[in-house]
């Protein structure tokens, strides 16, 4: 069996990680840029995410704390999961675009990846932030926060299109009391994710369903 690294994924992985080799189990990691992202997907991905997937089990999530601390952990995830020599592995990178261009950061995230490993790879550009995705669904934010009444919201002009507003500005003008983790914790059990508006959300969803079911088959 491969020596087990403390300084991969941490020591309270080391226990998950000798189970999934030694049933041979495959293993998705998914980095995110924060921890608000981790919350949301924590609560998102199961609704969406079929067996024999099971988050904490054989796909994991892990937030780092802005962008250039995501960036600086691929390397060593990606080389870590290329030596994987059981079942398959994939690993799924997600920032937001915020002020950068997407198509330039995407290729970014994607170069980093092959210069340190071959592991399948999923990379994800949030346009522009997490908060686009709770401007996509008002009825959402309305039932986290009964006193936001999303009527007089739902039909302005600029929040038609949830991928191109200041998303993380307008959720925090209207919503005073909103704070980025615990929003994420009480936006996210009602998404309705067939209804959301944002481009970006639905493609991002529907992206991880088909990288799991290759990495799965």
């Amino acid at each position: 069996m491969k020596e087990i690294s403390l300084d991969t994924f941490g020591s309270k992985d080391i226990l998950q990680e000798a189970v999934l080799k030694t049933n041979n189990m495959a293993r998705i990691e998914i980095l995110v840029e924060e921890p608000s992202m981790k919350e949301f997907l924590t609560i998102l991905l199961p609704k969406v995410i079929e067996k024999p997937w099971e988050l904490n089990t054989n796909y994991f999530i892990r937030s780092f704390e802005g962008k250039n601390d995501l960036q600086k952990n691929i390397p060593s995830k990606v080389k870590y999961l290329s030596n994987w020599n059981h079942e398959p592995v994939g690993v799924v990178i997600m920032q937001d675009q915020d002020s950068s261009d997407c198509k330039i950061l995407k290729q970014k995230l994607l170069d980093i990846c092959s210069q340190n490993g071959n592991c399948p790879k999923l990379v994800r550009i949030i346009c522009k932030e997490l908060e686009s995705w709770y401007i996509g669904d008002f009825d959402a934010v309305n039932k986290a926060y009964p006193k936001f009444n999303h009527q007089n919201f739902m039909k302005k002009a600029k929040y038609r299109n949830p991928d191109i507003c200041n998303a993380s500005y307008e959720i925090k003008r209207i919503i005073p009391e909103f704070q980025k983790v615990g929003g994420a914790k009480k936006i996210a059990p009602f998404i309705d994710i067939q209804k959301n508006k944002s481009e970006s959300f639905q493609q991002t969803i529907s992206g991880l369903v088909r990288f799991f079911d290759a990495i799965k088959n």
